[in-house]
């Protein structure tokens, strides 16, 4: 049967070879070319991704990276047959950082002489539409439909409290933390906030509201209270958001396309085109010049390879990020790395894996730029401290500086069940991480010196790197989680911006003048599409991975995935969950 499958894989690995062959003949004989006038269309109802999504997995769909919008938008805004930008909103997808980086190329894009129109059903419908929203109102023609809806309805907080159905169960949570702010934690030891942790939320959910009304009002031109005011009472219908003068036009999609290529000049030929679309003609802006690596650590920081988005979640594996970083540095033409980090945390010591292979960078020579996107914190702040200088958003989710650990013990809700465990150990602590036992007195000793030992080194790398002393270093930790604005005056950034604040930065560092022209490369370098075929074939690849991903079953492989696992391993092993720097 398995040999079946084996043949039944490599010959649909066949047929896809023989497509794609086909594909590329067909591509060579007809090369596209733009036209004279070209409005971008940008597709913004969906979340978009960090770095670059799988190429097998989006090979019979598409699917926009932030990065390839920022491109865009760049390469457009210097681009005679560009005229301005559609773009199609719905619900809160962006991050609130990703926002503020789009809206400040949106501004560049109108500078240029270009116009820019935001078109949405409903910003938000049913659910919220903040950020949907603070992005449309940077461009400089906003509409939506009739019977839409306005959600800028502001922000709120629902943490969830375990404690309750915990205590029911029988299960027992031993976590601990560095320091009361970290709260991670108390999702699963409290049934409330905390004093600390209620401060924090109020603080940041403060902050970031503070950021939506400012952003609005100086986009729109309003004052800010006319901006709070229509939040109070949002959600807005139609006629009120256009009373409100948060709304220009209503209309239709179709109308606002037409309204689009009418103000591009309507010449002959003059069309619409999304991102991908027009980046694969005209190349991405940064192309030429000295080599900027490009180098994204995106999702929970685990040990081993990166997770792949085909498949289930998104990891930073720090084999791969020190792969990229290495091979960064050991690429003469690179004159500087950008570090692209989107992660809330994960294990420790792969954490200081990646530190450890960009402190080597920069002692090689190649300076080393941090930008942040929506999250940076815990383990994805840990990375950060080895960069020359640090970038986030105003509305970046950084800091957490601390530590968290434990297990849960079952053994109350197994002994419920009749299942009685008998042990037998070597040594005192040879059952610590069981889940069916929890801790003792000794073991909880041990496991509080190991989160102290590891809080102590998070303190003095963020002291060290950072110019702080160590006063001011644990005034800015305790767990507690900040947004860039915030951490820019505590000083555990250095500049506030996106990525290209961050490239001018790359630029200075590798002795560049700022309009020097630079390519920017992603590292790893990815294989063509082609090449990756072509090794899934040879059975250099998942292949049935790649099977797995054209014919749409990714749902069902996630699900099989840890059945899989432990019928490879044929045996249940006891072992300590990764120490936690997580947000």
């Amino acid at each position: 049967m398995l040999r079946f499958f084996v043949r039944l894989f490599a010959l649909i690995g066949f047929l896809v070879v023989a497509a794609v062959v086909t594909g590329v003949v067909l591509a060579v004989r007809h090369e596209p070319s733009l036209p004279e006038t070209v409005v971008l269309e940008l597709d913004l109802r969906d979340p978009l991704a960090e770095g670059s999504v799988d190429r097998l997995g989006s090979f019979l769909g598409h699917e926009t990276t932030f990065q390839e919008v920022l491109d865009a938008l760049e390469r457009g805004r210097t681009d005679p047959r560009v005229k301005g930008v559609l773009a199609r909103f719905g619900g809160d997808g962006a991050s609130f950082a990703q926002v503020q980086e789009l809206r400040a190329a949106v501004e560049r894009f109108r500078a240029s002489g270009r116009f820019a129109i935001a078109f949405a059903e409903s910003y938000g419908d049913t659910g919220a539409g903040n950020r949907s929203y603070l992005l449309a109102s940077a461009f400089d023609e906003v509409w939506m439909q009739p019977l839409g809806l306005l959600g800028l309805t502001g922000l709120s907080a629902q943490i969830p409290f375990a404690r309750g159905v915990l205590d029911k169960l029988d299960i027992q949570p031993q976590v601990f933390q560095r320091e009361e702010y970290k709260s991670l934690a108390d999702s699963v030891m409290r049934t409330d906030f905390t004093p600390a942790h209620r401060e924090m939320m109020e603080s940041l959910l403060g902050d970031l509201t503070n950021q939506i009304v400012d952003g609005v009002a100086v986009s729109r031109r309003l004052p800010p209270a006319a901006v709070k005011a229509a939040m109070d009472r949002a959600p807005l219908i139609d006629r009120e958001a256009v009373d409100a003068k948060l709304v220009d036009r209503l209309g239709y999609a179709d109308e606002a396309r037409e309204e689009a290529l009418r103000r591009a000049g309507a010449a002959p030929g003059a069309d619409t085109m999304e991102a991908a679309d027009y980046l694969g003609i005209a190349g991405p802006p940064n192309r030429s010049g000295p080599t900027i690596a490009l180098i994204h650590a995106t999702g929970t920081i685990t040990g081993g390879d990166s997770g792949k988005p085909g498949l289930g979640e998104v990891t930073a594996g720090s084999e791969t990020i020190v792969a990229a970083v290495e091979d960064a540095v050991d690429d003469p033409d690179v004159k500087a790395i950008l570090f692209r980090i989107d992660s809330g945390g994960g294990s420790v010591t792969a954490s200081e894996t990646i530190r450890r292979a960009l402190v080597k960078a920069r002692q090689s020579g190649k300076p080393v730029i941090a930008t942040m996107g929506g999250t940076a914190a815990s383990g994805g702040y840990w990375i950060a401290l080895a960069a020359d200088r640090i970038v986030a958003s105003p509305a970046t989710v950084t800091g957490s500086i601390g530590v968290v650990a434990g297990k849960m013990s079952v053994a109350g809700l197994s002994e419920r069940l009749g299942v009685h465990w008998g042990v037998l150990d070597t040594a005192p602590n040879a059952g610590l991480w069981s889940p069916f036992r929890p801790f003792g007195p000794d073991g909880e000793e041990r496991l509080n010196a190991i989160i102290d030992s590891s809080y102590s080194t998070f303190l003095s790398r963020v002291a060290e790197a950072r110019h702080l002393t160590p006063e001011q270093a644990r005034d800015a930790a305790k767990g507690r989680v900040w947004t860039g604005a915030q951490a820019k005056n505590l000083g555990l950034i250095d500049e506030l911006g996106g990525v290209a604040t961050a490239l001018t930065l790359a630029k200075q560092a590798a002795k560049l003048a700022p309009d020097d022209p630079v390519t920017v490369t992603a590292y790893p370098r990815p294989k063509p599409l082609i090449r990756e075929i072509l090794d899934l074939a040879s059975g250099k690849g998942d292949l049935v991975e790649a099977v797995a991903m054209l014919a749409g079953l990714r749902p069902a492989l996630a699900e099989l995935a840890p059945l899989v696992k432990a019928a490879r391993s044929g045996a249940v092993e006891a072992r300590m969950p990764p120490l936690g720097l997580e947000r």
